[in-house]
């Protein structure tokens, strides 16, 4: 009995020293800070594994980003961590896609894919044209594109390259107007009783109506949709992107309806309140 409580309590401040399991908000801030992580390699799984092979993110950007994570959501086997990286003139944002490894009680949570908005390199260089702009060649400009102005456009190019924080902010101050375009669009045209073989006619309907465009042009959104994120109960507002590289505003004011994140289709989806989020695709 003495040597088993010898051996217990030599044992017991091993016990109280192990660390629990790291969490994938502490994974993503591990892996995104300035110094190195010599764990790291055993918390990437799958393609992260093979895109960080010898740095992880935080060594690889400059030291002088602020880095900011922000746990968007953990389920039962997947989890997402928002990513901003600032300085004092620009913003970027990365999402994190984290998988559960059941086998594993170590290390259960592992990094397996790092996504961010593509084909966005095409906007600076149009947002650049429309700005340079002489005055004569805008208002022909205009006059060619009456439902996409030079302003609008500007503005809608701004929203689509621009940060996360950016466009929270822009809904923050038109929430009221967003919420009115929603209800707007959804008493004319897509109502909960609309047949799925009626979908496509009703959205170009509804992006030809002149009242649905005069509450969407002021928002700098492109055009409505319930057909891009597999959600037939929401209602989307497209801002801009290239091919499958979108990003937009969602509303659903229920959230278990709300379509989940994933590394191959959406990237990410933010909620900002009152069942409105920014999504992003890919």
């Amino acid at each position: 009995m003495k040597y088993l409580l010898f051996v217990w309590g030599w044992l017991l401040p091993l016990v109280l020293l192990a660390e629990p399991p790291l969490e994938p908000l502490q994974i993503a801030k591990q892996f995104v800070a300035p110094t190195g992580w010599p764990e790291m390699k055993s918390y990437l799984s799958g393609e992260a594994a093979g895109q960080a092979r010898r740095q992880s993110l935080g060594q690889q950007i400059p030291t002088t980003l602020q880095r900011h994570c922000e746990l968007l959501e953990q389920r039962e086997h997947t989890a997402v961590v928002a990513v901003e990286l600032r300085d004092s003139v620009s913003r970027n944002d990365f999402y994190l896609h984290f998988r559960r490894d059941s086998a594993s009680a170590t290390i259960p949570w592992k990094l397996a894919a790092i996504r961010s908005l593509g084909m966005t390199q095409l906007g600076p260089p149009m947002l650049k044209l429309l700005a340079e702009m002489p005055p004569a060649e805008a208002a022909q400009y205009n006059q060619k594109h009456p439902d996409a102005s030079r302003d609008f456009m500007l503005g809608n190019i701004q929203l689509w390259i621009g940060s996360d924080a950016n466009i929270a902010e822009h809904f923050a101050r038109h929430q009221p107007e967003f919420q009115r375009a929603a209800d707007l669009v959804q008493s004319r045209y897509f109502t909960p009783t609309l047949p799925d073989t009626a979908l496509v006619r009703t959205e170009q309907a509804a992006n030809a109506d002149a009242d649905v465009l005069a509450a969407l042009r002021p928002l700098y959104i492109s055009r409505v949709t319930r057909r891009n994120l597999g959600c037939a109960n929401c209602l989307e507002f497209l801002i801009g992107g290239v091919t499958d590289n979108t990003v937009g505003l969602l509303y659903q004011p229920v959230a278990a309806k709300v379509p989940p994140m994933s590394p191959n289709r959406i990237i990410v989806m933010k909620p900002l309140g009152n069942g409105w989020y920014l999504y992003k695709t890919t």
